[in-house]
């Protein structure tokens, strides 16, 4: 029984990990894990603990149930989703970075928005 648990919760973490589009790499980096564990969990292999699966919920924008059920939760219909690798890249940028990050996405936005109207 304990097999096949480990097995469903590893294969759920790797299926919202590619729904992501984060490969194990990054997953585990953010999660601040080892890529080597990542990979050994998500073929059930290896255990993971509560607080990496608390982890890896943060990091996959899911609810920590959604990873127990594969249902969506109220969390995901609340807020929209933050991409993993844009987090990750905000995470490691110093504050001059950041608020090139935060102008260019406003520039983008408002061009897209602006050829939609013209």
């Amino acid at each position: 029984m304990k097999n096949l648990i480990t097995k469903d919760i590893g294969l759920r973490i790797r299926q919202l990990r590619q729904k992501n589009g984060l490969t194990i790499e990054e997953a585990a980096h953010l999660a601040g894990v080892h890529p080597n564990y990542l990979g050994d969990a998500e073929r059930g292999k290896k255990n993971f603990s509560i607080t990496t699966l608390d982890k890896l919920a943060k990091v996959l924008c899911v609810p920590i149930s959604e990873i127990f059920s594969g249902k969506a939760g109220t969390h995901a219909e609340k807020s929209p989703p933050v991409d993993p690798r844009l987090a990750a890249l905000f995470k490691r940028a110093s504050q001059d970075e950041r608020d090139f990050i935060i102008r260019t996405a406003s520039f983008i936005t408002r061009n897209r928005s602006r050829a939609k109207q013209g």
